[in-house]
């Protein structure tokens, strides 16, 4: 009867060198879909965000006036801070209102957004109909897809 003697050490070798070369070439692959990902969810959230203000421009227990500003502006460290100014109405209430649906403003997860952020300018205008017209800075423009630019700016 014959020993069952396991792997030689030359197999072991063999095995780990193929495991290293899959490394290799699956990790830029799954780094490239893990930003991507990010990227998709910053998206996604800013989208989210500036949805939330419409439905605080159109609640009646806020009574914003035609041409009050919502603002939503890029600071560093890829935080982006939100405001809201009509001038004569409640205009904390209406902050306090978009924050509590949309979060407390937005840090952007992904590495080229992060940086590319601090410039970034989304500014809404509450318009006499009771829509947002939103104007975004050239530096976000050129971040985003044109599918967003066109949802949002026209």
């Amino acid at each position: 009867m014959k020993k069952n003697q396991g792997f030689s050490l030359v197999e072991l070798i063999v095995v780990i060198a193929i495991m290293a070369v899959l490394v290799g070439v699956l990790a830029p692959a799954y780094l490239r879909y893990v930003e991507k990902s990010r990227k998709s969810t910053d998206v996604s959230s800013i989208s989210d965000i500036l949805a939330a203000a419409e439905k605080v421009a159109i609640d009646p227990e806020y009574d914003l006036k035609s041409g009050a500003k919502f603002e939503l502006n890029g600071a560093t460290g890829g935080k982006l801070t939100m405001s809201v100014t009509d001038g004569t109405t409640d205009d904390a209430g209406a902050l306090a209102e978009w924050k509590a649906i949309a979060g407390d403003g937005y840090t952007c997860k992904s590495k080229e957004f992060k940086t590319a952020c601090s410039g970034w300018s989304f500014s809404g205008e509450l318009k006499p109909e009771g829509s947002v017209e939103w104007t975004i800075s050239a530096e976000a423009l050129t971040t985003f897809s044109p599918d967003f630019a066109k949802k949002w700016t026209s």
